[in-house]
């Protein structure tokens, strides 16, 4: 055997075995690379995250309008409650729920008799007065001609009331309008009660109407809305409003500040104050009795330094204050406010321009290192 013969099977060992480990070698790199390719950025993450900063916002000049802001209850506009001023017998009703009515229109009566027998005495007494009167002045005295005088100007008096007692029995409209309700029929005895418009303040806080005959505008609406004492005195004739209602959800409506009690209601023992705001737009599925809440536009904030309202709290000793995001830290700062806007306060002092303040105030009290 030469010795080319005996080389042979160790070099053919050797040149198995090359590529194998080649193919090994390839694999466990493959391996390697899919398992950090798949666990890598988990591993990776906490070193290679950025951390987030703290929600932030900018104190700087803004404009808003300043609100004054209370619920209350949406009734008919000009609402009134019309009732006999006398006791009586119901004898007619002419009023028909929904029917149009101008002022002075009669909307039902009372039984007269006794008013217009009344009226006859009195007359009678006055004609008997005045024939006792010329017989003094002919031949009597001067005090029989003054005591006379004195029965028959009684007489005449006597006969004025005899003269509104018969108008009581007669139920007129105060205004134009609508029939709103009848809360009455013929032949039933009602008591006298009082006439007027159907004003929260003076029922309760209550938009029910009650009385006899009830008139209004059946298309309009008022709003009626409890104020407080500190928001009241800011309030005027003619301010711009938003009414919102409960049941519709979405619907703002536009309105006016119409009139401002004068007289408190007490609510817990706190003083507060009825405004009547007028609704100027409509929606058809308005109904009187609703409740909602109205905002009044009571002053305009222009160009001034102001932070979202959510970035105050109240600090030591009842301070307002911030927290100060300034060179990666928080710090807390008392500041001074001016208006109030439904979503921005203005600040008078304890911030500059430009500084930024955490959304979510934690109260911190660490300074910055700048300043200490």
């Amino acid at each position: 055997m030469t010795a080319a013969d005996a080389d042979t099977p160790h070099n053919s060992v050797r040149s198995d075995t090359q590529p194998r480990r080649r193919l090994l070698t390839a694999a466990a790199i493959a391996g390697l690379l899919f398992v950090f390719i798949t666990t890598g950025p988990s591993v990776l993450a906490p070193f290679s995250r950025v951390q987030a900063g703290p929600a932030l916002a900018t104190a700087e000049d803004r404009s808003f309008p300043v609100l004054a802001t209370a619920s209350g209850v949406l009734q008919l506009g000009n609402r009134e409650n019309v009732n006999f001023t006398i006791a009586g017998q119901v004898e007619t009703i002419t009023a028909r729920v929904g029917a149009t009515i101008t002022p002075g229109e009669i909307l039902a009566t009372l039984n007269d008799t006794s008013q217009q027998a009344e009226l006859n005495a009195a007359k009678y007494a006055l004609s008997a007065a005045q024939a006792a009167t010329a017989q003094e002045e002919a031949s009597g005295s001067s005090a029989q001609v003054s005591q006379a005088r004195a029965r028959m100007a009684q007489a005449q008096v006597g006969v004025i009331k005899a003269d509104q007692d018969l108008a009581a029995t007669v139920l007129r409209a105060p205004e134009s309008g609508t029939v709103l309700a009848v809360n009455g029929v013929p032949d039933v005895t009602v008591s006298a009660g009082n006439s007027g418009f159907t004003d929260p303040a003076i029922n309760g806080g209550s938009a029910i109407a009650d009385g006899f005959i009830v008139v209004g505008n059946s298309t309009s609406f008022d709003f009626w809305a409890l104020f407080s004492q500190t928001e009241d005195v800011q309030i005027t004739a003619g301010q711009a409003a938003i009414v919102t209602v409960d049941p519709i959800p979405g619907l703002a409506l536009n309105a006016k500040a119409y009139s401002i009690e004068t007289s408190a209601t007490q609510v817990g023992g706190v003083p507060e104050y009825y405004t009547e705001v007028m609704l100027t737009s409509s929606d058809p599925r308005l109904r009187n009795g609703q409740t909602g809440s109205v905002s009044v536009t009571v002053a305009s904030a222009n160009n001034v330094l102001s932070v979202p309202s959510t970035v105050l709290f109240t600090g030591a000793n009842d301070a307002t204050q911030v927290d100060v995001w300034s060179g990666g830290q928080v710090y807390s700062t008392t500041v001074q406010i001016g208006l109030v806007g439904s979503t921005l306060t203005q600040i008078t002092s304890g911030l500059i321009a430009g500084e930024q303040v955490l959304l979510s105030p934690t109260g911190q009290v660490v300074l910055p290192s700048s300043t200490t």
